[in-house]
């Protein structure tokens, strides 16, 4: 379909009569001359001379609005006697010089939207489609996602309109101009509608909105600017047009799922994908969520959940989560339930209902990860990602196969080694962790592995109780002279005392290792084989 203003706005100054019952041709097909046995459809649009279309209006088929167009004026077309369900314009132009005018402003139409749509599934993205619209529509075209942040946007050198430059130098609007524009679209009757006008009282130019809404949430906004407050019906139009491709964009790309949630949402996923960063920015992001900047700790959590075959009712589990973790920024990211729980005080403990939690986790067959702290947003991703990974981590390496609430520190030390491995495969292209361990244990691993003991366990338990023979005899129901006689075996392999705190960190280290390459890798690491081509991810 076409709008009736992009192909006549441009030719607005010939333009001596109109009549229109419809701003849409259906599905543009063409351009047709008009004769004695032409067949008429709602698909084309109909020049001729004013002969030509009152000779038409004779014969008009059931099936309308026929769009016609005349080359001159007469009175032959005021004595028609019908012109119910017909767009009729009438210009001041030779017919050939209109026919050329017209049919180069649907094929340059045509062409355009050809691209755009191209565009959208190309790597070109969003940027590609702000470039696009400003070819068309000549004037400034920026495209800003919720947090007013700019996602792509052509603003040519020299544009007078300080709102404009003050995205292109930072890349996002102040708190002032985001309430301004606000402002605005608080005006509407309609507060959901797309289509937004206005002559900013700041610059004095006339301000073009799309807004784009994704799973019925307002996700980004198109917004052309015009050099002046006159009103220009060819780039509202087209603005609509291109607000079409960026909707057509963020329903193909799985990249722009993180735009389509509130104001909390969007700045947590531009805090984890490092698209915010900078203290200025933050700052006038966060006035727009006051919620996130109540409490001065937070500790990020990370709701996963298992392959289902139904979908996950998000709102509904958000706010059984809220129950759980009152007074939290709460929101989904890539499939999951991002939780930033507040507390007052960095030795606050996290107090929560676990039960409860448990309970949810369970019938939805979900997990939850519980991260580490900090004061900084800024330091979200980081946190976010050993979040995310203590979950992998912890259903391995979990004492209690239905437990289902991870703790971060609990696992961290195996997160360590995760990070390790990534290390060792790139430079020492060798996905074996034998490498990262003390020799010692290694040997003691070769000797319960040769006499079927278990020193290494022994030797871990001893450790792990600050080298207290009597609690340690305990956890391992041995007597303690059986413990010393372990012990003694265990100095007499390695060659040294365990007196030394050093070689005491190592080995507990080393024993986490082969504790990772055994039950997450499910490999022998005293075998020697490359494991990485079957690494779990």
């Amino acid at each position: 379909m076409i709008a009736l203003p992009i192909l006549l706005y441009p030719l607005r100054d010939k333009l001596l009569r109109k009549a229109a019952v419809s701003t849409r041709i259906e599905s543009i097909e063409g351009m047709l001359l008009l004769g004695d046995d032409t067949l008429l459809t709602p698909e084309y649009i109909y020049l001729g001379s004013p002969e030509d279309v009152a000779n038409a209006l004779l014969r008009l088929p059931q099936r309308r609005p026929i769009t016609f167009i005349s080359a001159g004026d007469s009175e032959v077309l005021d004595s028609s006697l019908e012109l119910d369900g017909i767009n009729l314009f009438v210009f001041s132009m030779p017919l050939v010089t209109l026919q050329n005018k017209i049919q180069q402003l649907i094929s340059n139409y045509l062409r355009w939207t050809k691209e755009l749509k191209e565009t959208t599934r190309s790597e070109y993205g969003i940027q590609g489609l702000a470039e696009k619209g400003y070819e068309m529509i000549k004037y400034p075209v920026v495209i800003l996602n919720m947090g007013f942040k700019l996602l792509g946007g052509c603003v040519p050198e020299g544009f007078n309109d300080p709102i404009l430059q003050e995205i292109v130098k930072n890349g996002f609007l102040s708190y002032e101009s985001v309430c301004s524009l606000l402002d605005e679209e608080a005006k509407l009757t309609n507060p959901f509608a797309p289509r937004i006008e206005f002559v900013s009282p700041r610059t004095g130019n006339r301000t073009i909105i799309r807004r784009i809404y994704y799973n019925g949430n307002l996700v980004a906004r198109v917004i052309v600017t015009l050099n002046g407050d006159e009103k220009n019906e060819y780039c509202s139009e087209l603005t609509s047009e291109l607000s079409e491709y960026v909707q057509s964009y963020f329903l193909s790309t799985k990249s722009s799922l993180y735009m389509a949630s509130t104001e909390t949402g969007t700045l947590i996923a531009d805090l984890i994908e490092r698209r915010l960063a900078d203290p200025e920015e933050l700052e006038h992001r966060l006035k727009l969520v006051p919620s996130m900047t109540v409490y001065k700790y937070y500790h990020t959590l990370v709701m996963s959940f298992e392959e289902r075959t139904k979908s996950i009712p998000w709102n509904y589990v958000i706010s059984q989560i809220e129950q759980v973790f009152p007074n939290s920024c709460i929101t989904v990211y890539n499939n999951d339930i991002i939780i930033l729980a507040k507390k007052d005080r960095h030795n606050a403990n996290l107090s929560f209902d676990r039960d409860k939690l448990m309970e949810i986790l369970k019938y939805y067959d979900a997990y939850i990860a519980i991260g580490n702290y900090s004061k900084f947003l800024t330091s979200l991703r980081p946190i976010y990602m050993q979040t995310k990974a203590t979950i992998r981590l912890g259903k391995v390496f979990r004492a209690d196969p239905d437990n289902r609430i991870f703790y971060y520190e609990e696992y961290s030390i195996y997160h360590t080694i995760d990070l390790l491995a990534d290390v060792a495969h790139n430079s020492y292209h060798n996905g074996n962790l034998v490498y990262l361990c003390h020799p010692a244990l290694i040997t003691i691993e070769r000797y319960d592995k040769k006499y079927g003991t278990n020193l290494k366990e022994t030797l871990y338990t001893y450790l792990t109780n600050d080298c207290n023979t009597v609690k340690t005899a305990k956890m391992m129901y041995v007597h303690r002279n059986t413990l010393y006689y372990k012990i003694n075996k265990v100095e007499e392999l390695i060659g040294q005392t365990l007196d030394n705190g050093t070689l005491k960190e190592r080995l507990l280290f080393s024993y986490h290792v082969i504790e990772y390459q055994e039950k997450y890798i499910n490999e022998d690491l005293l075998a020697l084989k490359r494991y990485f081509d079957d690494r779990k991810k």
